[in-house]
């Protein structure tokens, strides 16, 4: 409970440097992240440089995720070249690497595979996390099947290079195991690609889905009928009724640029997810519009589930209570009983303020009668976001809105 309320890092910082009992028990947090970048002024902190410093104190078992940032100049920085002997001897030192991020993966500068500089990971990596990777399917997938125990995959902004050799067999030896925890796909439009992953992980088990302009919906809800418990609805959809979507990062040389992706919500059908238990909606600025409520209403309609009990509003830091949304939330109740939750997405450092503001404006709202049709007032909870992921989620936004 200590090691929580002081989560802020310089928080941890002061108390290790100051108490030798809590130096040790706050090195784990402090060294938990290990960021990569392309650039620094300070040449220890390029590239792979932080491993050799961090290896000489013994920090590099501590390290649970990895962080390849993405480049500041907009090209891929990620290359063989980088690793080296010694690095790569350090690199191999990460024993217990968890969590894997990397942005601005080109495959194609690595013409012998990934394997050899991640490949040492298998045993112990459960999440990936990429952002604008580039290559082809088979690129792709061999990257993943270096991780058979992997639960956790996220792909923001995937769109293959077509290349006349980039053919996916109908038949894999599947490696078993894995895909038991959460998957997000933003900007995704490789059907095929999710039809071979589910047959080389021999099937998905997700518990937790989250869907943003992604082809292939019908598919990932049958894959997952029988353990699928939360799926995350982003409200951006809405725009892009199979119309052409603009890719951010379209300036880039090695991106292909637009895609067509499907509508929304025509292949959201939650009919055959037996174990489904709630639905998230993220808050823009026009997400309880009629148009958008009248959307909800029709994925709520297609929930047959038993489980089912609650619908979740999540909120990004700076973002109030819509004006609108008792109104829209007592639509939806007209469909199917729920219970309504507000989750606070947030560093750790604007937890406290931006959840009182929250709360407060919740309960000014229910004491205007604005949630006086449900069971019980809103229960109000926050969940932490990497300082990376922040920054991710908002530059996304900005490019959505």
């Amino acid at each position: 409970m200590i090691i929580a309320h002081l989560r802020y890092i310089p928080t941890l910082k002061a108390w290790a440097a100051t108490c030798f009992s809590w130096y040790n028990i706050a090195t784990p947090h402090l060294h938990h992240t290990l960021t990569l970048r392309d650039w620094s002024p300070v040449a220890s902190h390029k590239h792979l440089n932080p491993l050799v410093s961090s290896h000489a104190l013994g920090l590099l078992p501590l390290v649970k995720h990895v962080l390849f940032k993405e480049s500041l100049c907009g090209q891929p920085w990620i290359a063989p070249t980088i690793f080296g002997s010694r690095r790569m001897q350090h690199f191999r030192a990460l024993v217990n690497l968890q969590d894997l991020t990397v942005a601005d993966l080109d495959f194609s500068r690595f013409p012998a595979g990934t394997g050899k500089y991640f490949g040492h990971f298998s045993p112990t990596l459960r999440s990936v996390t990429l952002i604008w990777p580039r290559g082809t399917h088979q690129h792709l997938l061999g990257f993943l099947r270096l991780f058979p125990n992997l639960d956790d995959i996220r792909i923001y902004h995937y769109h293959a290079r077509v290349e006349a050799h980039d053919r996916l067999g109908t038949q894999f030896i599947p490696i078993g195991g894995g895909l038991q925890g959460q998957l997000i796909l933003r900007n995704f439009d490789e059907e095929e690609l999710l039809k071979a992953i589910t047959a080389t992980f021999g099937g998905m088990r997700f518990t937790s889905l989250g869907l943003e302009n992604v082809r292939g919906v019908p598919l990932l809800l049958e894959a997952c009928a029988d353990t699928l418990e939360t799926v995350h609805i982003y409200p951006y959809d809405r725009f892009h009724h199979g119309e052409v979507v603009p890719d951010p990062r379209e300036d880039s040389p090695t991106t292909r640029g637009d895609v067509t992706l499907p509508a929304f919500p025509q292949h959201f059908d939650f009919s055959r997810n037996t174990a489904l238990r709630s639905l998230e909606i993220g808050v823009d600025p026009f997400v309880f519009s009629s148009e958008y409520t009248s959307t909800i209403k029709q994925l709520l309609s297609t929930i047959a589930s038993p489980a089912f009990s609650e619908i979740i509003i999540t909120f990004p830091e700076g973002r109030h209570l819509p004006a609108l949304l008792g109104e829209a939330l007592r639509e939806l109740y007209k469909i199917r009983d729920f219970r309504a939750v507000f989750c606070l997405e947030t560093l750790e450092e604007l937890r406290l303020p931006n959840l009182q503001r929250l709360t407060s404006e919740a309960r000014v709202a229910a004491a205007e009668g604005a949630f006086d049709f449900l069971p019980c007032p809103p229960l109000i909870f926050s969940r932490e976001v990497t300082r990376y992921h922040h920054s991710m989620n908002w530059f996304l936004l900005r490019n959505m809105e």
